[in-house]
């Protein structure tokens, strides 16, 4: 890519003209004429798709429920949970940490809105929020906040 800007900004380099006319004879000045064409070339940067977000968790798979709680919606406490996966690797650190950072991002529920990109995490509310709340995906790990319940 850089090699194929770096020629663009070469050839563009090389279509500028500076053409400078005149003459000084006998201690009179004569300005100089000089054209220059200036070309600016911008590079957009590729924007980011989030990947799909599942909407459900299935409440038979293995969960890991995490100690420690996060701030979350509202600014209430919510726990954060690790859904055991085939090649899921995230442990509560990790997914508390993903958490944090999407509610820094959205810090009040809002269902239907477009998935955010979170540490190589695609994370978005669900649409009938109850158990879960946010739900995250890295395409092998995935992870949830949901309301404390209980006590």
């Amino acid at each position: 890519m850089r090699i194929a800007v770096a020629a663009i900004v070469s050839l563009l380099l090389a279509g500028c003209s500076s053409t400078v006319a005149g003459s000084a004879s006998q201690g009179i000045d004569i300005p100089a004429t000089v054209t220059t064409t200036t070309t600016t070339v911008t590079t957009a940067r590729p924007a980011t798709t989030a990947r799909a977000v599942p909407t459900s968790i299935d409440p038979a798979a293995d969960q890991q429920y995490c100690e420690q709680t996060i701030t979350g919606a509202l600014g209430k406490p919510m726990e954060v949970v690790v859904v055991e996966t085939p090649a899921g690797r995230v442990d509560c650190d990790q997914a508390g940490a993903v958490l944090v950072d999407y509610y820094a991002k959205r810090p009040d529920p809002k269902p239907g809105s477009d998935a955010l990109e979170v540490a190589g995490f695609s994370c978005n509310q669900v649409s009938e929020p109850d158990i879960p709340q946010v739900i995250c995906t890295d395409g092998d790990s995935l992870i949830f906040s949901m309301w404390r319940q209980g006590g």
